[in-house]
Order: structure tokens, then C-alpha cells, then sequence
């Protein structure tokens, strides 16, 4: 049910209040440090701070449901819960985030309850509205400086966004909690004419020869040839899951691939800006794309730039004597990201970055 809450008030943002997805993300991750620091674009983060129960609207004793029918059975009254989330904007520069938080407000305010063609999943035919309040005094974060400050992150303007939603004791049973939903992975992917790299694919001895391994398609004739890069195209083949097989520095690799179709997965330039905790850039760091074996090295003024398909990606930047990792994601449209502040999460030799 939260799951679906947060999607409703997801597709509110979007329709009534014009936060295009390949411009805005809205995202309900908890805002510490670890999570803005991976943010690549403006983002709207609608945290779930807190649930209790709303007392006001409880009613005591047992109603008769189905009066004059042979189904009358007697039930306890509904209780009723706020759900209070702590709306904030995430974007470079400070009015930017402002604006974004100012329309946020002019959108949620015009919705006393949640509008009905906006509801997600078992909310839609949900038997009671969903009454909202917006920015009130009584909100429950009341020392904004000490959240901000467990969560290792700057203190930022927010709204709390609270929704009131009902559960019917009777109706709905209490079951075992769901811990897991299975493992999800992701298999390389790219279209036929994008094709792949065997250092993408293989785990492959660094000075093993590229140029000229054959790739074959299993269960079919398919087959390419990889240039001295080690990359090759899959011309002719329809969009599917396949098997690869190569023989590279006499070693025989096999790897399973999705084909996207032609229109999926355009590269898109990635540019960001790598910079201390003063805020001072850092110059030669090597920044790795994890698993696409895809690099860059910032400049004089800490910039690097990587083209690659829409997607999220785990970076990996070494500098002299430390290694960090940064989660970012890539749209379908180039964007100029966030700077990356190396200032905690180091790992590998435990060294403190340049100038801390």
C-alpha cells in the first residue's frame, strides 16, 4: 500500500504539475549524504518521514455493516493514519531549487484529497478519500537541523506533504512480512548496431589479443568479428536474449546478452565535475564506468565527460592513494551533473582525499 501511495503522488507531480520525467526525477530514497551525492539531475526527493496514528478521527465500538441483509455482521470502525513526507529540491543552483519547491507547493495545495484518477494499484478503488494538508505548523519534524545533521548532509528547505489514510481492521489480515522479492540482475545490453566490447562481456586477461576474435550467437550461424578494441556490432539480429561464445587468448568465454531494438539505448553525453570537500577541483582522477570498462580522467578544472546509453551506473574514481564509488544515472538527454565531493565512503587504502 506505501508503495503504491508513493507512486500516486509520483503520477500527481508528473500530470498535474508538469515535473516531466526526462527532466525532473522524483525519487523516495532517504536524503542522507550518500544518496545526494549520486544525484546526475534535478531531483525532487519525497521522503516518508513518519506514521502515526490520527486519534482525532478514531471511533470506538462496534458499527452493524449490511443492516437488513442476511450478511449483517457487526465490525469495529476503521482507523485512520497520517503518512507525513518531507518534500525537498535537489538541483546546482539555488533558485533553481527554489522554483522547483515554490511549484511543488502550488501543485499540492490545489488537492484537498488525493485526486481519484491519479491512484495507484488497490488505492484506486480505495473506500475513503485521501485527505492531504500541506506545510502545516504542526508538522512532526520540529529540530530541522538535527535531521539534517543525522543524516550527514546540509541543511535544506522543505515542505511536509501529509496524507491521512484509512485501514479497515476487519477487512484487511495481517500477514508475514515480505523480506525479499528475488535478485534482480542486468545482463548487458545494447542493439544490434550499437554492439559490444569483449571487455564488457569476459573477464579477460588484460594483454589478451582483441582484434579478430570471432563472437558466435549459440544455436544459430550468427557471428563477429571484433575490431582491436574488442568491439563488434550484431548486424541482422532481431531484438531477444542470446547466448555469446568467443575464444579469447586461448580461453573460451561465454555470456548471455539482451538485444534492445533499434530505437533503445542512444548514447548520451555524461559530463560532471569532481572537486573536493572545499569545494577545490581535483585533477586526475581516473573515473571508470563499473562493468562497462569505459573510462575517463578529469582535467585541470576536475571535468570529465563519458557517453553512454540512459541507464544508472556505479562510477569508480581512483586518485593518488584512495578509491570511491558513485551511483549516478543517465537520461535521454545530456545533462550537466552534479558535482562529486569526495569527502567520505573512502575505500581500498583508507587514506583521506587531497586537501582534508
Amino acid at each position: 500500500m506505501l508503495s503504491e501511495l508513493d507512486e500516486s503522488i509520483r503520477q500527481i507531480l508528473i500530470h498535474e504539475g508538469g515535473f516531466a520525467p526526462s527532466e525532473v526525477d522524483v525519487s523516495f530514497e532517504i536524503p542522507n549524504r550518500e544518496w545526494s551525492g549520486g544525484i546526475s539531475r534535478p531531483t525532487l526527493n519525497c521522503y516518508l518521514f513518519d506514521i502515526h496514528e490520527r486519534r482525532a478521527l478514531r471511533d470506538e465500538g462496534l458499527r452493524l455493516q449490511g443492516r437488513g441483509t442476511r450478511e449483517a455482521f457487526q465490525a469495529r470502525p476503521p482507523l485512520f493514519f497520517d503518512l507525513t513526507y518531507l518534500v525537498t529540491a535537489w538541483t546546482r543552483a539555488v533558485e533553481d531549487e527554489h522554483r522547483l519547491l515554490w511549484h511543488v507547493l502550488q501543485t499540492l495545495v490545489r488537492f484537498p484529497a488525493l485526486p481519484k484518477q491519479h491512484l495507484q494499484g488497490q488505492l484506486s478503488e480505495y473506500e475513503w478519500p485521501l485527505y492531504t494538508s500541506v506545510a502545516q505548523l504542526e508538522g512532526v519534524l520540529k529540530s530541522p537541523g538535527e535531521f539534517w545533521t543525522a543524516l550527514e548532509n546540509q541543511l535544506k528547505p522543505s515542505l511536509t506533504f501529509v496524507v491521512t489514510l484509512g485501514l479497515d481492521r476487519e477487512v484487511m489480515p495481517a500477514g508475514p512480512p515480505v523480506l525479499s522479492s528475488g535478485i534482480r540482475v542486468k545482463l548487458p545490453e545494447a542493439t544490434a548496431a550499437d554492439g559490444f566490447t569483449l571487455r564488457q562481456l569476459f573477464r579477460l586477461d588484460p594483454s589478451a589479443p582483441l582484434g579478430g576474435v570471432v563472437v558466435r550467437i549459440e544455436g544459430s550461424d550468427g557471428e563477429a568479428v571484433a575490431d582491436d578494441d574488442g568491439h563488434f556490432t550484431l548486424s541482422g539480429v532481431q531484438p531477444g536474449r542470446y547466448v555469446l561464445t568467443a575464444t579469447v587468448g586461448g580461453s573460451s568465454q561465454r555470456c548471455e546478452v539482451v538485444v534492445r531494438d533499434a530505437g533503445y539505448g542512444r548514447s548520451v553525453p555524461f559530463r560532471d565535475v569532481v572537486t573536493d570537500q572545499d569545494g577545490q577541483p581535483v585533477a586526475g582522477v581516473l573515473v571508470e564506468v563499473e562493468g562497462l570498462g569505459l573510462s575517463a580522467t578529469t582535467d585541470a578544472t576536475g571535468s570529465f565527460s563519458l557517453t553512454l546509453p540512459p541507464g544508472r551506473y556505479t562510477l569508480a574514481l581512483h586518485g593518488e592513494g584512495w578509491s570511491q564509488r558513485r551511483e549516478v544515472s543517465v537520461r535521454d538527454q545530456a545533462y550537466e551533473g552534479v558535482r562529486f565531493y569526495l569527502g567520505r565512503a573512502l575505500i581500498n587504502t583508507g587514506q583521506r582525499p587531497p586537501n582534508q
